[in-house]
C-alpha cells in the first residue's frame, strides 16, 4: 500500500441556516483520533509555504477556516496535493507523512488538530533524514 493512500481529504459536518453555518469538530467522531492539541496559524503572507516536516507519531487534521491553502503531502517517492478553500473541508495527515502548507490568500488561517501533545523529538525537519527514517520502516 502506498503511504499516501492513508492521507484523506474529507468534508466535515456542516449545519446551515439563515443565521449562519456551524461546523462541529469532535475527536473520535469527526476526526479519527482523540484531540490532544490544537493550534492555528494566521497572518502569513500569501504564497508563503510553511511546514516542511513530518511527525513520527502525531496524526493531524488540517482545516483552513479562512481563505485558501494548498496542502502537499509526500512520502519518499510521490506527493499528493489538496486545496482547502472552505471551513468545512479537511485533510487527515497520518504520522510518517511529510507535510507542506502554502497560504494562497492573504488572511488565510489554518487550524490544526493533533493526536499528541507537542514533543520536539516527534518532528523530522530535514527531508533527507525523513527519507532515511521511512526506509527504516515506519
Amino acid at each position: 500500500m502506498n503511504p499516501l493512500d492513508t492521507v484523506e481529504f474529507f468534508n466535515l459536518r456542516c449545519f446551515q441556516d439563515k443565521k449562519g453555518n456551524l461546523v462541529p469538530v469532535e475527536g473520535n467522531q469527526d476526526i479519527p483520533f482523540q484531540i490532544k492539541r490544537s493550534f492555528y496559524i494566521y497572518d502569513v503572507p500569501s504564497n508563503t509555504v510553511r511546514g516542511f516536516h513530518a511527525h513520527k507519531k502525531t496524526e493531524q487534521v488540517l482545516i483552513c477556516i479562512n481563505g485558501k491553502c494548498k496542502i502537499t503531502c509526500k512520502d519518499e517517492n510521490d506527493k499528493v496535493e489538496f486545496i482547502l478553500d472552505a471551513p468545512s473541508k479537511a485533510v487527515y495527515v497520518p504520522n510518517g507523512i511529510w507535510g507542506e502548507e502554502e497560504y494562497l490568500t492573504e488572511g488565510a488561517t489554518l487550524l490544526i488538530y493533533c493526536s499528541t501533545k507537542f514533543n520536539k523529538s516527534d518532528y523530522i525537519r530535514d527531508f533527507d533524514e525523513f527519507v532515511k527514517w521511512r526506509k527504516k520502516g515506519v
